[in-house]
């Protein structure tokens, strides 16, 4: 059997609304037992991939977008860093004037927190005028669960070296083209958005930081070629994943960008699409 290193972001992907489907976690529990690493690649802080989904049984985790990868999460003595890269401080003071003078709500990715940006709090209360019921339960748990019990809201030091990624929510202060026009010659810039609750933003990573470059380095630390390599992805900021990988793969769920770039599309994780992947692709 030609082994593999397959590597799955979790929203849209591994998961769905933080649940994941009982079939994928058997198929990525017999994937493993068949001799496959496995490997997280999410854009979520580290701190925000639950011990739930870790649980599952995985070779490593890449997280903050690339920025961070950690390897043998199944040793007894725990995972081992493998990479970590900061946005530079004179970078991070730059970003984080420009989005304090729009008003903009922002959160920086450290290694073990968040830190809120001041007008976060401001962005959540307004977000409830004009929606739904439900729209407005979908966006107050993703906020409390993913991101207010995980925050810290000193509003930080612009010039700390600490910073893996900054992720924004547009606002009539700032769109995600703005961003990409002022920061895209010096940053890497991926397009978010969270369906669930109707939200859209940026994630901003070091330049040369992103999902892409982290499987090329995880790979060759387990010595895999490019062609022994398989991605999972739903969303803009898998792209540079999707295309470096020997085979990537947009889930039927997928924005249609991603779906384009992919060499070949899955069913949609609402159909148990991961499961039915890893058995076309021999992975169980």
């Amino acid at each position: 059997m030609n082994r593999k290193i397959v590597f799955l972001d979790i929203d849209g992907t591994l998961s769905i609304n933080n649940r994941v489907p009982l079939s994928a976690k058997i198929a990525c529990r017999e994937a493993r037992k068949n001799g496959h690493i496995l490997y997280i690649c999410t854009g979520r802080a580290r701190l925000q991939v639950s011990p739930s989904i870790v649980n599952i049984g995985f070779d490593g985790i890449i997280s903050s977008g690339g920025a961070y990868i950690e390897t043998a999460l199944n040793a007894e003595d725990g995972g081992k860093l493998l990479f970590n890269a900061v946005i530079e401080p004179e970078k991070l003071s730059v970003l984080i004037s420009y989005f304090n003078e729009r008003k903009a709500a922002y959160t920086l990715e450290l290694t073990d927190k968040l830190i809120a940006g001041p007008y976060l709090k401001s962005y959540f209360d307004g977000y409830y005028k004009g929606r739904t019921f439900t729209l407005r339960r979908l966006a107050e748990q993703f906020f409390l669960h993913q991101i207010f019990k995980k925050c810290e809201w000193d509003y930080g030091n612009s010039e700390r070296g600490d910073v893996r990624k900054l992720v924004f929510w547009e606002s009539d202060g700032v769109t995600f083209e703005d961003a990409v026009r002022d920061f895209g010659s010096s940053h890497e810039l991926f397009h978010l958005s969270i369906p669930v609750a109707g939200m859209t933003g940026g994630e901003i990573c070091p330049l040369g930081v992103h999902k892409g470059t982290a499987l090329e380095k995880v790979s060759a630390y387990h010595g895999f070629e490019r062609a022994d390599t398989i991605a999972f992805g739903d969303s803009d900021n898998d792209r540079m994943m999707i295309q470096s990988a020997g085979l990537g793969v947009a889930m039927g769920n997928s924005v249609d960008s991603l779906k384009e770039t992919a060499d070949d599309i899955a069913d949609s994780i609402e159909n148990n699409g991961l499961a039915k992947a890893f058995k076309k692709y021999g992975l169980i």
